[in-house]
């Protein structure tokens, strides 16, 4: 009986302890919570240049729910900080989005470097797996200019329903 009643209380306070944590791992971030964290990160890059772009690639600050802040530099065409290190100097003219429909793949990387030009930034969408997954789903990625620095930042979100129409009214 009480090898029942201990066994019963770990697994009870198991489940206690764990319930919140698998909510936390299940939570998306919002376009509001990109755009805002984005606009931050910029600016600590404004303030900080090369060693802002370090903080990026190994700060957990960056990294929330299921998106993370990361930046290229757009006239080197290579990424300059994110969170996995092995995609540091990786080139974006070489990476195209995963449509499904291959004659609507794009170098999405290269349009968000375009569209960076914009000094409020812009919001891109195109087709990536999501982490553990194969299947392609649509992202929406928003981008700007870190002013005085030669470096763009970054973050994306899943999302099958928001327009860029409906996201470009965040740009301010």
């Amino acid at each position: 009986m009480f090898k029942k009643f201990v066994l019963f209380t770990l697994v009870a306070l198991g489940l206690t302890l764990c319930i919140p944590w698998a909510g936390l791992a299940e939570e998306k971030a919002t376009p509001q919570e990109v755009y805002e964290m984005v606009l931050k990160a910029a600016q600590m890059v404004e303030q900080l240049g090369d060693e802002g772009i370090n903080a990026l690639s190994n700060s957990k600050e960056f990294i929330w729910k299921d998106s993370y802040v990361w930046a290229i530099n757009c006239s080197e065409q290579k990424v300059a900080a994110h969170p996995n290190h092995k995609y540091i100097g990786m080139d974006i003219s070489k990476i195209w989005d995963k449509n499904k429909d291959e004659s609507k793949r794009k170098r999405h990387n290269l349009e968000l470097c375009d569209g960076a030009k914009n000094p409020y930034g812009v919001w891109v969408e195109y087709y990536w797996e999501k982490l553990g997954s194969t299947e392609p789903a649509r992202k929406v990625s928003f981008m700007i200019q870190v002013p005085g620095q030669p470096y763009q930042v970054t973050a994306g979100i899943y999302d099958e329903n928001t327009t860029i129409e409906e996201l470009e009214k965040t740009l301010k």
